[in-house]
Protein backbone atom coordinates (compact mmCIF):
# COMPACT_ATOMS: atom_id res chain seq x y z
CA UNK A 1 0.00 0.00 0.00
CA UNK A 2 3.23 2.45 1.08
CA UNK A 3 4.59 1.25 -2.45
CA UNK A 4 0.94 2.11 -4.42
CA UNK A 5 0.38 5.47 -2.42
CA UNK A 6 3.69 6.96 -3.51
CA UNK A 7 3.59 5.64 -6.91
CA UNK A 8 0.40 7.63 -6.97
CA UNK A 9 1.74 10.99 -5.35
CA UNK A 10 5.09 10.64 -7.48
CA UNK A 11 2.72 10.31 -10.64
CA UNK A 12 0.93 13.19 -9.90
CA UNK A 13 3.54 15.54 -9.10
CA UNK A 14 4.42 14.37 -13.24
CA UNK A 15 1.18 15.22 -14.08
CA UNK A 16 1.33 18.56 -12.64
CA UNK A 17 4.20 19.03 -14.62
CA UNK A 18 2.92 18.13 -17.33
CA UNK A 19 -0.19 20.22 -16.96
CA UNK A 20 2.03 23.18 -16.24
CA UNK A 21 3.98 23.12 -19.64
CA UNK A 22 1.45 22.72 -22.16
CA UNK A 23 -1.78 24.67 -20.22
CA UNK A 24 -1.50 27.20 -22.92
CA UNK A 25 -1.22 25.29 -25.88
CA UNK A 26 -4.95 23.73 -24.69
CA UNK A 27 -6.10 27.33 -24.36
CA UNK A 28 -8.51 26.14 -27.32
CA UNK A 29 -9.18 22.83 -26.77
CA UNK A 30 -12.73 21.62 -25.97
CA UNK A 31 -12.22 18.19 -24.75
CA UNK A 32 -14.19 16.49 -22.38
CA UNK A 33 -11.05 16.28 -19.77
CA UNK A 34 -11.20 20.21 -20.15
CA UNK A 35 -15.08 21.10 -19.86
CA UNK A 36 -15.40 18.08 -17.01
CA UNK A 37 -12.35 18.09 -14.89
CA UNK A 38 -10.79 20.60 -12.86
CA UNK A 39 -7.25 20.82 -12.77
CA UNK A 40 -6.84 21.71 -16.32
CA UNK A 41 -9.25 25.09 -15.17
CA UNK A 42 -7.24 25.05 -12.08
CA UNK A 43 -4.15 25.86 -14.24
CA UNK A 44 -5.33 28.15 -16.23
CA UNK A 45 -6.19 30.41 -13.17
CA UNK A 46 -2.50 30.40 -12.45
CA UNK A 47 -1.10 31.74 -15.64
CA UNK A 48 -1.30 35.49 -15.79
CA UNK A 49 -1.54 35.56 -19.39
CA UNK A 50 -4.74 33.74 -19.90
CA UNK A 51 -8.16 34.98 -19.69
CA UNK A 52 -10.66 32.50 -18.64
CA UNK A 53 -13.98 32.95 -20.35
CA UNK A 54 -16.67 30.43 -19.98
CA UNK A 55 -19.68 30.40 -22.07
CA UNK A 56 -22.08 27.89 -24.22
CA UNK A 57 -22.47 26.88 -27.84
CA UNK A 58 -20.45 29.89 -28.94
CA UNK A 59 -17.50 28.86 -27.89
CA UNK A 60 -17.97 25.60 -29.42
CA UNK A 61 -18.75 26.87 -32.93
CA UNK A 62 -16.83 27.80 -35.86
CA UNK A 63 -16.71 30.93 -36.45
CA UNK A 64 -14.16 33.41 -37.73
CA UNK A 65 -12.77 36.04 -35.43
CA UNK A 66 -13.48 33.81 -32.25
CA UNK A 67 -12.20 34.70 -29.21
CA UNK A 68 -9.52 31.72 -29.67
CA UNK A 69 -8.45 32.57 -32.74
CA UNK A 70 -8.28 36.20 -32.34
CA UNK A 71 -5.93 35.73 -29.37
CA UNK A 72 -4.28 32.50 -30.71
CA UNK A 73 -0.88 34.71 -30.65
CA UNK A 74 -1.00 36.91 -27.51
CA UNK A 75 -1.38 39.79 -29.56
CA UNK A 76 -1.88 42.60 -26.45
CA UNK A 77 0.18 40.31 -24.08
CA UNK A 78 -2.71 37.69 -23.15
CA UNK A 79 -4.77 34.54 -24.83
CA UNK A 80 -8.35 33.87 -24.25
CA UNK A 81 -9.16 30.11 -22.57
CA UNK A 82 -12.83 29.07 -23.38
CA UNK A 83 -14.59 26.46 -21.32
CA UNK A 84 -17.88 25.84 -22.80
CA UNK A 85 -20.25 23.73 -24.83
CA UNK A 86 -23.57 23.56 -26.37
CA UNK A 87 -26.01 24.22 -23.18
CA UNK A 88 -24.03 25.36 -20.57
CA UNK A 89 -25.79 28.00 -18.78
CA UNK A 90 -25.18 29.02 -15.41
CA UNK A 91 -25.67 26.39 -13.13
CA UNK A 92 -23.39 24.39 -15.14
CA UNK A 93 -20.34 27.16 -14.74
CA UNK A 94 -21.17 28.00 -11.36
CA UNK A 95 -20.24 23.90 -10.51
CA UNK A 96 -16.98 24.41 -12.47
CA UNK A 97 -16.20 27.62 -10.91
CA UNK A 98 -16.92 26.01 -7.34
CA UNK A 99 -15.05 23.13 -8.16
CA UNK A 100 -11.70 25.74 -9.26
CA UNK A 101 -12.15 27.12 -5.23
CA UNK A 102 -9.76 29.78 -4.04
CA UNK A 103 -7.70 29.23 -7.28
CA UNK A 104 -9.80 31.66 -8.63
CA UNK A 105 -9.91 34.51 -5.93
CA UNK A 106 -8.52 37.63 -7.17
CA UNK A 107 -8.54 36.80 -10.80
CA UNK A 108 -10.22 38.31 -13.73
CA UNK A 109 -12.88 35.75 -15.40
CA UNK A 110 -15.75 36.67 -17.95
CA UNK A 111 -18.83 34.62 -18.52
CA UNK A 112 -20.70 34.77 -21.65
CA UNK A 113 -24.28 34.52 -21.47
CA UNK A 114 -27.40 33.15 -23.89
CA UNK A 115 -30.45 35.86 -23.59
CA UNK A 116 -31.79 32.45 -24.64
CA UNK A 117 -31.87 31.12 -21.53
CA UNK A 118 -33.89 33.53 -19.57
CA UNK A 119 -37.24 33.55 -22.34
CA UNK A 120 -37.95 29.99 -21.16
CA UNK A 121 -39.33 29.37 -17.68
CA UNK A 122 -37.30 26.21 -17.23
CA UNK A 123 -34.26 25.09 -19.47
CA UNK A 124 -34.49 21.57 -20.74
CA UNK A 125 -33.04 19.35 -18.95
CA UNK A 126 -31.18 17.01 -21.13
CA UNK A 127 -28.48 20.33 -21.69
CA UNK A 128 -27.63 20.70 -17.97
CA UNK A 129 -27.16 16.37 -18.38
CA UNK A 130 -25.08 16.68 -20.82
CA UNK A 131 -22.87 19.10 -19.11
CA UNK A 132 -23.09 17.76 -15.49
CA UNK A 133 -19.59 16.68 -14.29
CA UNK A 134 -19.57 14.57 -11.07
CA UNK A 135 -15.80 15.78 -9.78
CA UNK A 136 -17.14 19.02 -9.95
CA UNK A 137 -20.35 18.13 -8.35
CA UNK A 138 -18.35 16.54 -5.69
CA UNK A 139 -15.75 19.38 -5.70
CA UNK A 140 -18.72 21.89 -4.49
CA UNK A 141 -20.47 19.67 -2.70
CA UNK A 142 -17.30 18.59 0.37
CA UNK A 143 -15.85 21.99 -0.57
CA UNK A 144 -14.51 24.37 2.62
CA UNK A 145 -14.51 27.56 0.33
CA UNK A 146 -18.46 28.28 0.38
CA UNK A 147 -20.81 29.40 3.15
CA UNK A 148 -23.30 26.62 3.99
CA UNK A 149 -25.81 28.64 2.51
CA UNK A 150 -24.60 29.05 -0.54
CA UNK A 151 -23.89 25.20 -0.84
CA UNK A 152 -27.58 24.67 0.57
CA UNK A 153 -28.98 26.88 -2.29
CA UNK A 154 -26.97 25.19 -4.72
CA UNK A 155 -28.21 21.95 -3.63
CA UNK A 156 -31.55 22.29 -3.97
CA UNK A 157 -31.29 23.34 -7.21
CA UNK A 158 -28.87 20.40 -8.06
CA UNK A 159 -31.81 18.19 -6.84
CA UNK A 160 -34.03 19.10 -9.74
CA UNK A 161 -31.86 16.83 -12.25
CA UNK A 162 -31.99 13.54 -10.43
CA UNK A 163 -30.57 11.54 -13.55
CA UNK A 164 -27.62 13.26 -12.70
CA UNK A 165 -27.11 11.69 -9.87
CA UNK A 166 -28.10 7.88 -10.61
CA UNK A 167 -25.54 5.34 -9.03
CA UNK A 168 -23.99 8.43 -6.62
CA UNK A 169 -25.06 7.83 -3.79
CA UNK A 170 -22.39 9.64 -1.77
CA UNK A 171 -23.31 12.90 -3.53
CA UNK A 172 -26.97 12.10 -3.91
CA UNK A 173 -27.08 11.86 -0.17
CA UNK A 174 -24.89 14.50 0.92
CA UNK A 175 -27.15 16.99 -1.58
CA UNK A 176 -30.01 15.93 0.24
CA UNK A 177 -28.59 16.49 3.70
CA UNK A 178 -27.11 20.20 2.32
CA UNK A 179 -30.40 20.94 0.84
CA UNK A 180 -32.71 19.60 4.16
CA UNK A 181 -30.24 21.86 6.69
CA UNK A 182 -31.69 20.65 10.01
CA UNK A 183 -29.64 20.29 12.90
CA UNK A 184 -29.74 16.08 11.90
CA UNK A 185 -28.54 16.99 8.58
CA UNK A 186 -25.86 19.12 9.40
CA UNK A 187 -24.98 16.38 11.98
CA UNK A 188 -25.13 13.90 9.21
CA UNK A 189 -23.59 16.18 6.46
CA UNK A 190 -20.32 16.58 9.02
CA UNK A 191 -19.55 12.64 9.74
CA UNK A 192 -20.00 11.83 5.84
CA UNK A 193 -17.32 15.05 5.32
CA UNK A 194 -13.77 12.57 5.69
CA UNK A 195 -15.77 10.21 2.84
CA UNK A 196 -16.51 13.01 0.65
CA UNK A 197 -12.69 14.41 0.90
CA UNK A 198 -11.27 10.61 0.30
CA UNK A 199 -13.81 10.68 -2.75
CA UNK A 200 -11.78 14.11 -3.94
CA UNK A 201 -8.66 13.06 -3.38
CA UNK A 202 -9.30 9.89 -5.57
CA UNK A 203 -10.79 12.18 -8.41
CA UNK A 204 -8.83 14.57 -8.54
CA UNK A 205 -5.61 12.20 -8.36
CA UNK A 206 -7.64 10.67 -11.61
CA UNK A 207 -8.29 14.15 -12.99
CA UNK A 208 -4.64 14.82 -13.28
CA UNK A 209 -3.70 10.82 -14.70
CA UNK A 210 -6.68 11.53 -17.02
CA UNK A 211 -5.11 15.42 -18.01
CA UNK A 212 -1.65 13.96 -18.73
CA UNK A 213 -3.09 11.46 -20.81
CA UNK A 214 -4.51 13.47 -23.04
CA UNK A 215 -1.76 15.61 -23.01
CA UNK A 216 0.20 13.31 -24.30
CA UNK A 217 -2.16 11.48 -26.92
CA UNK A 218 -2.91 14.96 -28.45
CA UNK A 219 -1.25 15.90 -31.84
CA UNK A 220 2.87 17.05 -31.48
CA UNK A 221 1.34 20.28 -32.14
CA UNK A 222 1.15 20.76 -28.55
CA UNK A 223 4.75 21.10 -28.25
CA UNK A 224 5.28 24.07 -30.08
CA UNK A 225 2.96 26.38 -28.42
CA UNK A 226 1.96 29.53 -30.43
CA UNK A 227 4.74 32.19 -29.40
CA UNK A 228 4.05 34.99 -27.16
CA UNK A 229 4.42 38.09 -29.06
CA UNK A 230 2.51 41.84 -28.65
CA UNK A 231 1.69 43.31 -31.47
CA UNK A 232 -0.60 46.91 -32.10
CA UNK A 233 -4.31 46.36 -32.40
CA UNK A 234 -6.11 49.24 -33.44
CA UNK A 235 -9.78 48.57 -32.06
CA UNK A 236 -11.46 51.60 -33.36
CA UNK A 237 -10.87 50.90 -37.07
CA UNK A 238 -11.14 47.70 -36.56
CA UNK A 239 -14.36 48.01 -34.62
CA UNK A 240 -16.01 50.46 -37.10
CA UNK A 241 -15.15 48.51 -40.01
CA UNK A 242 -16.98 45.29 -38.30
CA UNK A 243 -20.06 47.43 -38.12
CA UNK A 244 -19.67 47.80 -41.76
CA UNK A 245 -19.41 44.60 -43.15
CA UNK A 246 -21.87 43.26 -44.71
CA UNK A 247 -23.61 40.63 -42.40
CA UNK A 248 -23.53 36.60 -44.59
CA UNK A 249 -25.85 36.47 -47.28
CA UNK A 250 -27.06 33.38 -46.37
CA UNK A 251 -27.73 33.72 -42.63
CA UNK A 252 -29.53 36.78 -43.04
CA UNK A 253 -31.78 35.41 -45.12
CA UNK A 254 -32.29 32.35 -43.39
CA UNK A 255 -33.35 34.40 -40.18
CA UNK A 256 -35.67 36.74 -42.45
CA UNK A 257 -37.15 33.80 -43.82
CA UNK A 258 -37.80 32.39 -40.01
CA UNK A 259 -39.19 36.12 -39.37
CA UNK A 260 -41.50 35.56 -42.50
CA UNK A 261 -42.81 31.92 -40.89
CA UNK A 262 -43.45 32.94 -37.47
CA UNK A 263 -45.64 36.03 -38.22
CA UNK A 264 -47.56 33.59 -40.25
CA UNK A 265 -47.74 31.62 -37.50
CA UNK A 266 -48.81 34.36 -34.94
CA UNK A 267 -51.13 35.62 -37.56
CA UNK A 268 -53.05 32.24 -37.88
CA UNK A 269 -53.03 32.06 -34.57
CA UNK A 270 -55.35 35.38 -34.01
CA UNK A 271 -53.21 36.14 -30.74
CA UNK A 272 -52.62 39.56 -30.87
CA UNK A 273 -48.92 41.23 -30.19
CA UNK A 274 -50.07 42.61 -27.03
CA UNK A 275 -51.03 39.06 -25.78
CA UNK A 276 -47.42 37.94 -27.22
CA UNK A 277 -45.68 40.12 -25.61
CA UNK A 278 -47.38 39.98 -22.05
CA UNK A 279 -46.48 35.96 -22.09
CA UNK A 280 -42.76 36.46 -23.27
CA UNK A 281 -42.55 39.03 -20.20
CA UNK A 282 -44.08 36.08 -18.08
CA UNK A 283 -41.66 33.71 -18.97
CA UNK A 284 -38.75 36.21 -18.97
CA UNK A 285 -40.16 37.00 -15.30
CA UNK A 286 -39.98 33.16 -14.40
CA UNK A 287 -37.33 31.89 -15.87
CA UNK A 288 -35.44 29.68 -13.42
CA UNK A 289 -32.02 30.74 -15.05
CA UNK A 290 -32.47 34.37 -13.08
CA UNK A 291 -31.70 31.90 -9.33
CA UNK A 292 -28.89 30.19 -11.21
CA UNK A 293 -27.22 33.09 -12.27
CA UNK A 294 -27.95 35.03 -8.41
CA UNK A 295 -25.91 31.60 -7.31
CA UNK A 296 -23.15 31.79 -9.88
CA UNK A 297 -22.92 35.21 -8.72
CA UNK A 298 -22.75 34.41 -4.66
CA UNK A 299 -19.81 31.88 -5.71
CA UNK A 300 -17.81 34.22 -7.45
CA UNK A 301 -18.91 36.98 -4.19
CA UNK A 302 -17.43 33.74 -2.27
CA UNK A 303 -14.60 33.15 -4.01
CA UNK A 304 -13.32 36.68 -4.56
CA UNK A 305 -13.38 36.39 -8.24
CA UNK A 306 -13.49 39.36 -10.27
CA UNK A 307 -16.26 38.35 -13.17
CA UNK A 308 -16.93 40.60 -16.19
CA UNK A 309 -20.73 39.03 -17.63
CA UNK A 310 -20.85 39.48 -21.69
CA UNK A 311 -24.87 39.13 -22.41
CA UNK A 312 -25.62 39.22 -26.44
CA UNK A 313 -28.08 41.83 -27.50
CA UNK A 314 -31.79 41.06 -27.98
CA UNK A 315 -32.12 42.12 -31.48
CA UNK A 316 -35.27 43.63 -33.22
CA UNK A 317 -35.05 40.91 -35.63
CA UNK A 318 -35.41 38.17 -32.81
CA UNK A 319 -37.92 39.68 -31.05
CA UNK A 320 -40.25 39.70 -34.47
CA UNK A 321 -39.63 35.80 -34.02
CA UNK A 322 -41.28 35.91 -30.86
CA UNK A 323 -44.47 38.30 -32.16
CA UNK A 324 -43.33 41.02 -29.46
CA UNK A 325 -42.85 44.16 -29.29
CA UNK A 326 -39.21 45.81 -28.87
CA UNK A 327 -40.44 47.13 -25.13
CA UNK A 328 -40.88 43.52 -24.24
CA UNK A 329 -36.69 43.57 -24.08
CA UNK A 330 -37.07 46.24 -21.49
CA UNK A 331 -38.12 42.90 -19.18
CA UNK A 332 -34.64 41.17 -19.55
CA UNK A 333 -32.47 44.33 -19.83
CA UNK A 334 -33.82 45.90 -16.52
CA UNK A 335 -33.33 42.45 -14.54
CA UNK A 336 -30.05 42.03 -15.97
CA UNK A 337 -29.23 45.33 -14.27
CA UNK A 338 -30.66 45.16 -11.20
CA UNK A 339 -28.62 41.53 -10.85
CA UNK A 340 -25.16 43.00 -11.90
CA UNK A 341 -25.39 46.15 -9.68
CA UNK A 342 -26.77 43.88 -6.56
CA UNK A 343 -23.39 41.89 -6.79
CA UNK A 344 -21.71 44.70 -8.36
CA UNK A 345 -20.31 43.30 -10.76
CA UNK A 346 -19.18 44.20 -14.45
CA UNK A 347 -21.64 44.06 -17.33
CA UNK A 348 -21.83 44.71 -20.72
CA UNK A 349 -25.26 44.00 -22.91
CA UNK A 350 -23.94 45.19 -26.27
CA UNK A 351 -27.69 46.78 -26.59
CA UNK A 352 -26.18 49.10 -28.87
CA UNK A 353 -26.57 46.30 -31.33
CA UNK A 354 -30.32 45.85 -30.51
CA UNK A 355 -31.09 47.20 -34.44
CA UNK A 356 -28.22 45.53 -35.74
CA UNK A 357 -28.64 41.73 -37.61
CA UNK A 358 -25.31 41.06 -38.17
CA UNK A 359 -24.51 40.62 -34.34
CA UNK A 360 -25.66 37.38 -34.53
CA UNK A 361 -25.84 34.71 -37.22
CA UNK A 362 -28.71 33.17 -36.33
CA UNK A 363 -31.63 32.69 -33.51
CA UNK A 364 -29.51 30.37 -31.19
CA UNK A 365 -26.95 32.87 -29.49
CA UNK A 366 -24.47 32.35 -31.52
CA UNK A 367 -21.96 35.39 -32.72
CA UNK A 368 -21.02 36.40 -35.80
CA UNK A 369 -17.71 37.64 -37.24
CA UNK A 370 -18.65 40.97 -36.40
CA UNK A 371 -20.13 40.17 -32.99
CA UNK A 372 -17.09 37.99 -31.80
CA UNK A 373 -14.80 41.26 -32.79
CA UNK A 374 -16.94 43.09 -30.21
CA UNK A 375 -16.80 40.46 -27.63
CA UNK A 376 -12.97 40.41 -28.28
CA UNK A 377 -12.59 44.07 -27.67
CA UNK A 378 -14.58 43.80 -24.16
CA UNK A 379 -12.48 40.92 -23.13
CA UNK A 380 -9.15 43.09 -24.36
CA UNK A 381 -10.54 46.03 -22.29
CA UNK A 382 -11.43 43.71 -19.32
CA UNK A 383 -8.30 42.41 -19.10
CA UNK A 384 -6.21 45.37 -19.23
CA UNK A 385 -8.68 47.33 -17.02
CA UNK A 386 -9.49 49.50 -19.46
CA UNK A 387 -12.84 51.62 -19.02
CA UNK A 388 -13.86 51.96 -22.68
Amino acid sequence: MVIVLVAVVVGVFYCDGVERRFVHALASDLSEVKLHGVVLQKKAFTQPDLLVLYGSSELAKEMPNNASQFFQDYPTGFRVFPVGQPGTTSLAVLQKVAAVGKDISGKKVAFSMSPGWFFTEAFDPKWYEGNFSHLQAYELAFSGDLSPGLKRDIARRMLDYPKTLESQWLLEFTLKRLAGDTLLDRGVYAAVWPLGLLENAVGRAQDHFEAALHILEEDPKLSNPAPHGVRAVNWGPLVQRAAKFAVNGTALKAKRSEVARKRQKYAASHVTKAAQTQNFVKLVQNAKEWTDLELLLRVFDELGAEPLLLSMPVEDIRLEVYGVSPEARTAYLRRLDETAARYDVALLDFRGHQKDPAFLVDFLDHLSPQGWLYYNKALDDFYHERED
